[in-house]
């Protein structure tokens, strides 16, 4: 193995330098753009390994897509550090769950599936709307855990892209089709996961034995679904380190806010 340990610090500012080297505890990392957050965080899980405060699978990294995940990987391996699970939410959401649970019920990969042809019997002009944007404003209610009965009620000054009633009425349909097709999509899946969890005790103190520690990248872009499964996860332990720049949200379509990171 290469000097690892020295590695780890070389390079770095004072800054970083003091995120790295505390590697337990509740961490909060606050990074804007250019600033050297995912060296920051990579080193900081490899200093974790290295310095024997967790072992490599005692540790879970999320983030918010399958490149930023395998750059993880990537930068923790040249380092030396193998065997970290650095995933997406959802990846490592349904990972436990399969594990877990032995819930093999489909995923559906797109909401398109169901809503075209729902989309298709809207009226005049509606029935033209983009399928994309029609999928986005299921998952921004499904992330703020609002179902169909409350949506027009929960709004709260958002307009969707379709007369809300008409919305709510499409939501309710899309739900009702997928049930019948026993098919989970991705915002099911975070819910249900943690759900499962929650009903099981026995199973959480299991995960919770063998997932000690926990990091979350790009963390201004949570919404309270991905925060209550990262709840249900942590417990009571406080070995989270966070990282973000509330200047970058970009996911407040899906009901992201940067208030978990500014608040944390």
């Amino acid at each position: 193995m290469p000097d690892t340990a020295g590695a780890i610090f070389e390079g770095l500012n004072p800054e970083q330098t003091e995120a790295v080297a505390t590697v337990t505890g509740p961490v909060v990392i606050l990074a804007g753009a250019g600033s050297g957050k995912t060296t920051t965080v990579t080193r900081r899980i490899a200093n974790q390994v290295v310095s024997g405060a967790f072992r490599p699978a005692e540790i879970l990294a999320v983030t918010f897509t399958q490149r930023a995940a395998a750059e993880m990987g990537g930068r923790l391996a040249t380092l030396g550090v193998t065997g970290v699970r650095a995933r997406t939410f959802h990846s490592a959401a349904l990972a436990l769950f399969r594990q877990y649970f032995q819930d093999d019920r489909e995923i559906l990969g797109s909401k398109a599936k169901i809503l075209a042809p729902l989309a298709s019997r809207l009226p005049m002009p509606h029935k033209f709307v983009p399928l994309s944007d029609l999928a986005g404003e299921i998952e921004r209610a499904k992330n703020r855990r609002v179902g169909p009965r409350e949506y027009v009620d929960l709004l709260d000054g958002h307009e969707p892209v379709i007369p809300p009633p008409l919305m709510a009425r499409l939501y309710s349909d899309y739900e009702r089709l997928r049930e019948a097709q026993g098919l989970i999509d991705f915002e099911d899946m975070l819910a249900e996961t943690a759900a499962a969890f929650r009903a099981a005790p026995d199973q959480l103190e299991r995960f919770r034995e063998r997932v000690r520690a926990f990091t979350v990248d790009e963390y201004q872009d949570v919404n309270l679904l991905q925060q209550e499964l990262l709840d249900t996860w942590a417990g009571d332990r406080d070995d989270i380190c966070v990282v973000g720049d509330d200047y970058q949200s970009i996911y407040s379509f899906t009901g992201a806010t940067p208030r978990y990171l500014l608040d944390f």
